[in-house]
C-alpha cells in the first residue's frame, strides 16, 4: 500500500507517518521508482506505538524501545528492571460523579446500582472509587462498541466471582501449607517478599492465560458464525507474535 493506503488504515495523517519515520520510529517502506511501498509490518508498528502511548510512554520514549528490541536486547534490558519487580496493579481511581458519568455516560440510576453490585464502582460520601480503572475503560469501551452497558457490569461482576472463588482457594493454601512453616517469632520480613513475588507471578500468570482462554474461545466461535473470517483477521494481528529464549532475548513466535 502507498502512504495514503497507509494513513487511511491506520487513522493517522500523512504528516504523523512522515514524522515517525524522521523519528526513527516506523521502518522505511520499500522502494518501487519513486513510490514507497508499505505492507502489513507498518501496519503493526502503528498499532503498537499508539498502545504504547495510550500506556503512556512518549514518542522518544517508544523510540528507544523499539531500538532496543530491534536489535536483539533482553526485556529485562529494555525495561531497565528485573522482572519480578514489574508493576502490574493498578492504582485505585477516585471520581466525582460528573467525572465518572464523563468516562461512562450510561452510568446513571439502576446501572449505577448495578456498577456498585458488581464492584466496578463503590461509593464514597461525594465520589466514587474505581480499584480498577481497566475494568472501568473495558466497560465504556463495549458500551460504546454497541455491548449493553448492563451486559458489560454482569461480566465485571462475573469476574470478581471468579477471582473471589481462586483467591480463598490461593489463601487456604497459604494459610494451611505456608503459614505453620513460620517459627514463632519469626520476622514478618523474611515471610512479606515470598508474598510479593508470588503476587506479582499470579497476576503476571492470570493475564496471559485468560488471554491466552479467550483468543481461544473466539477461534472457536469464529467457526460458522457471521463475521468470522474478519475476526480471525482482527486476533491474527493482535496475537502475540514474539517468543523469549532463557535469556530473555525476543525472537520471531513460529506457528
Amino acid at each position: 500500500m502507498t502512504i495514503d493506503d497507509l494513513a487511511r488504515q491506520s487513522l493517522l495523517p500523512v504528516r504523523t507517518i512522515r514524522e515517525y519515520h524522521t523519528m526513527r520510529l516506523l521502518p522505511p517502506p520499500v522502494r518501487r521508482g519513486r513510490v514507497g511501498i508499505y505492507g502489513h509490518q507498518h501496519v503493526q508498528r502503528l498499532e503498537l506505538i499508539a498502545r504504547l502511548q495510550r500506556r503512556g510512554y512518549s514518542l522518544a520514549g517508544i523510540r528507544d524501545l523499539l531500538e532496543a528490541w530491534d536489535a536483539g536486547a533482553d526485556l529485562t534490558s529494555v525495561l531497565g528492571v528485573e522482572p519480578s519487580l514489574a508493576a502490574l496493579d493498578e492504582t485505585p481511581l477516585r471520581l466525582t460523579h460528573a467525572e465518572l458519568r464523563a468516562r461512562l455516560p450510561a452510568l446513571s440510576g439502576r446501572l449505577l446500582n448495578d456498577a456498585c453490585t458488581a464492584g466496578l464502582v463503590r461509593s464514597a460520601g461525594d465520589e466514587f472509587l474505581v480499584r480498577s480503572p481497566a475494568l472501568l475503560a473495558l466497560a465504556a469501551d463495549g458500551a460504546a462498541a454497541g455491548i449493553p452497558l448492563a451486559e458489560m457490569l454482569k461480566l465485571v461482576g462475573a469476574l470478581r466471582r471468579e477471582l473471589a472463588s481462586l483467591a480463598h482457594i490461593l489463601a487456604d493454601l497459604i494459610a494451611d501449607r505456608l503459614l505453620p512453616t513460620q517459627q514463632p517469632g519469626q520476622d514478618a520480613g523474611e515471610l512479606a517478599p515470598l508474598l510479593l513475588r508470588g503476587r506479582l507471578l499470579l497476576l503476571q500468570g492470570a493475564a496471559s492465560t485468560l488471554a491466552d482462554q479467550l483468543g481461544t474461545a473466539l477461534l472457536e466461535r469464529a467457526d460458522g458464525t457471521e463475521g468470522g473470517a474478519a475476526l480471525r483477521a482482527a486476533l491474527e494481528r493482535i496475537r502475540v507474535g514474539a517468543v523469549t529464549d532463557a535469556a530473555g532475548h525476543l525472537e520471531p513466535a513460529v506457528r
